[in-house]
């Protein structure tokens, strides 16, 4: 017999089904983790937006890897520097990372809303990808199901709710995400706001990678950080069989409380990775700059060394339009750097690649 749909709860949830105490300690870790990575990132010597572009293309490899995509960061940024053929699985990786960025465009003159998720999810299925064929911008009109590859609506480890309550549930998101009934602190209410709208699953296809793209989009609405550049799909996909089967406990056996405590976990590991990561860029930053500076007798080459940190991997035609530097300029610029050993290249005469593997061995 095959598994019915489920019927979720409505938010915000009873009081009764969520206890604070048995994650106090994680709650209170996790606000002090996003605090310090807030503080590290607005004084930092490296001006933040310049790592937002790799961060950003990181946080897509590792969105898309959980559901099956297997896609280097250094494959994507080759594609972006126009020195590898793009292909559909990185194509998947740059459709989040678009949608990724809409997102945060969009939230100027839109809430979080199903406007917001529909425009996201268009970006996400465009070019060809896998399910660009499945209703972009639109919520199901069919019985959708999830489990391993391959399996069957009999075999599905969770069956989402029935086509047309999907509007209904969706709405109920939407109000509780602009307007919470509840006292629960923001990290709580992400949490929550996740794990029901992966329970409603109202896309056809892309509702993890949305549903993931929603966590730094509601923490940037609700100004607990300063920009939309929280993402926790790298933690998450080293846990995911974790993170699908509590999920799934959630709904099943209404245990919120071991989601919410495993999704506190996850900000705060994501949390410390992220201010080791500015600390090592901070001092790489400064080091190689000084470096750099010491090398090129010229004001262009902070611009040049700023725009590396942006593209680490590149061209001298991508670089130099990146950095507003002439090409012949740059090309002797990276010449310099390259001798030094700051940089490397793939050695080809013609289109030559570079590669800034101090700052990729810190992304990686």
């Amino acid at each position: 017999m095959a598994p019915v749909p489920f019927t979720p709860e409505n938010l915000p949830l009873p009081d009764e089904r969520i206890n604070q105490l048995l994650f106090l300690r994680e709650l209170i870790e996790a606000n002090k983790k996003i605090t310090q990575y807030q503080v590290l990132l607005q004084n930092t010597k490296l001006p933040s937006h310049l790592l937002l572009n790799p961060v950003m293309l990181n946080e897509a490899v590792q969105s898309t890897k959980i559901e099956g995509t297997q896609v280097t960061l250094d494959e994507v940024l080759e594609v972006e520097a126009h020195s590898r053929k793009n292909n559909k699985d990185v194509q998947e990786v740059l459709n989040y990372y678009n949608a990724l960025r809409d997102g945060m465009d969009k939230l100027a003159i839109l809430p979080i809303s199903t406007r917001l998720f529909k425009a996201m999810h268009v970006t996400l299925m465009s070019n060809h990808v896998r399910g660009s064929n499945r209703s972009p911008g639109e919520y199901r009109s069919i019985q959708n199901y999830i489990g391993p590859e391959g399996c069957t609506l009999d075999t599905a480890t969770y069956v989402p709710p029935q086509p047309q309550l999907v509007d209904n549930y969706m709405s109920n998101l939407e109000n509780y995400i602009n307007n919470p009934q509840d006292q629960f602190d923001e990290l709580i209410r992400v949490a929550i706001i996740h794990a029901q709208f992966e329970t409603i699953h109202p896309f056809l296809d892309g509702n993890g990678r949305i549903g993931r793209i929603l966590i730094p989009l509601y923490l940037f609405s609700k100004k607990v950080i300063d920009y939309p550049n929280f993402f926790l799909s790298e933690a998450l996909e080293r846990d995911k069989h974790k993170y699908y089967r509590f999920l799934n406990d959630t709904r099943y056996r209404g245990d919120w409380n071991q989601w919410i405590q495993f999704f506190l976990e996850a900000i705060i590991l994501q949390a410390d990775k992220n201010i080791h990561l500015i600390n090592n860029v901070n001092q790489l930053y400064e080091h190689d700059l000084e470096l750099a500076q010491s090398l090129i007798n010229s004001s262009g080459v902070k611009k040049l060394i700023d725009a590396i940190y942006q593209k680490p991997i590149f061209t001298v035609h991508t670089i130099s339009s990146a950095a507003d530097i002439l090409e012949a300029t740059c090309r002797r610029y990276l010449s310099i750097l390259e001798s030094n050993r700051i940089i490397f290249s793939d050695g080809k005469q013609r289109s030559k690649t570079y590669y800034y593997y101090n700052l990729l061995d810190k992304l990686r």
